[in-house]
């Protein structure tokens, strides 16, 4: 009968490490999908860089030079593309400042940061 409750209470225990492993594993981004692929390259679609409803690119660079308070003579190799990301026309700025590197997608219709990461330079 004691083997019988240790069994019971080892099922629950794994039962439960199982689904908390799961429910990280989805948190962190993990969909079925493979890791190597994204979502932008499912799109076709290529942003029109003369659609009139975008931001400028001056605008976007702007956008995300304010938000770490900083200014455009402090930053180095500064590259700015329009692109399709996340579902969105995206405005994709990469620079360098004070010894790291900085990626930001800024949404090219409404200006906001749709993502934004550093990494050591």
């Amino acid at each position: 009968m004691k083997k019988n409750y240790i069994i019971i209470i080892l099922s629950v225990v794994i039962v439960i490490l199982l689904i908390l492993i799961g429910s990280l594993f989805f948190r962190n981004g993990h969909n079925g999908v493979d890791n190597n692929s994204s979502v932008e390259e499912y799109n076709i679609e290529s942003p029109d860089a003369n659609d009139s409803s975008y931001i400028s690119s001056d605008e976007a660079v702007e956008i995300a030079l304010k938000s770490l308070n900083i200014s455009r003579e402090n930053i180095s190799d500064l590259d700015n593309e329009l692109d399709y990301k996340y579902n969105i026309a995206v405005y994709e700025i990469d620079f360098k400042y004070d010894g790291y590197e900085y990626d930001f997608y800024v949404n090219a219709k409404t200006g906001e940061i749709v993502k934004s990461f550093k990494e050591r330079d």
